[in-house]
């Protein structure tokens, strides 16, 4: 299978002015499919590169699109990290579907939302929103290094953040806040080398990682309220009750990922999709890997699962 060169394209938000999300794209010709990606928190679409190249072999284009305030979509520094001043959450969902709804026209293969962290809990919001919508070309969802909590235990979550809106404003960057989420994961794997030991045993990966200008940004107190609010209403069962029963879901993570408690909230978001009437949900845990399976030392056989899973469901 050729894959083509990488592209980035530019795309209107729907309903606002100004707001240009960009697009990273991979295609692959004679593609009998074609995956799209949402990334996780501070990071970005090309981080992805090596899996769509992956993926283009395999006879998938790909897609990522750069959040608001992540990747090329963010304008300046100062705007690094901030989804909107207000209802951020909602407003890259609605994103999602406009990037899917305008690629439709230049791709008509069956769609895999793939989603990585705050990703998978991004994709997985657009497949409960938009599943009458996207029911005749979505083919399967996978989502990686993803958690399910009850809805309760995020709504708890909010109290600091009003407290840190409060206290510094929706603009800030809250050490606090930084210090109970990541720092919290980080602290797993003591003594550490870097604050951002969690993401990959891979030191070279974790470097970059640092490096990279568009990756391992603070975000503001509004994007914690705003996601928080988003992380409650995705695990209602009533919104795990939209997902169209009959798709398929594959989750994958690494057995240490402190996201997924070590997979223990792997294995609960598997029993709360079933619950809600998902027939056929697969996951798979990799005893050594933290939180990017597709940056660890045996990425391949990671690469290798997934591309059978997904020919499974073609």
């Amino acid at each position: 299978m050729v894959q083509e060169k990488h592209q980035i394209i530019s795309i209107n938000a729907q309903g606002e002015v100004g707001v240009v999300l960009k697009v990273h794209l991979w295609p692959a010709n004679n593609a009998g499919g074609w995956v799209h990606i949402m990334h996780g928190v501070s990071e970005h679409g090309a981080r992805y590169d090596q899996l769509a190249k992956v993926l283009n072999a395999a006879g998938y284009h790909v897609s990522a699109g750069d959040y608001r305030g992540h990747g090329l979509t963010c304008t300046s520094a100062q705007g690094l990290g901030h989804l909107a001043d207000h209802d951020g959450w909602n407003k890259i969902v609605a994103d999602q579907m406009t990037i899917i709804s305008h690629l439709q026209d230049q791709w008509d293969q069956p769609l895999t939302l793939y989603g990585h962290s705050m990703g998978t809990f991004l994709a997985t919001r657009v497949a409960q929103r938009y599943a009458r919508k996207l029911k005749p070309i979505l083919q399967s969802l996978v989502l990686s290094a993803s958690s399910y909590r009850p809805p309760w235990l995020y709504r708890i979550g909010l109290i600091p953040i009003l407290f840190e809106l409060w206290r510094k404003g929706p603009l800030a960057h809250s050490k606090l806040l930084d210090w109970l989420t990541f720092g919290y994961f980080n602290n797993a794997f003591k003594p550490v080398r870097t604050p951002k030991d969690w993401i990959s045993s891979d030191h070279a990966v974790v470097d970059a990682y640092i490096a990279d200008p568009f990756a391992g940004h603070p975000i503001t107190n509004q994007f914690w309220f705003d996601w928080m609010h988003g992380l409650a209403e995705v695990h209602e069962p009533e919104s795990m009750a939209q997902i169209d029963s009959e798709l398929p879901i594959y989750l994958f993570s690494g057995g240490q990922d402190p996201v997924g408690k070590q997979g223990e909230y792997v294995v609960s978001l598997q029993k709360a999709l079933k619950r809600a009437g998902s027939k056929d949900v697969t996951y798979k845990l990799y005893a050594n890997g933290r939180h990017e399976m597709i940056n660890e030392p045996d990425k391949e056989q990671v690469f290798d699962d997934l591309l059978v899973w997904l020919r499974k469901r073609s």
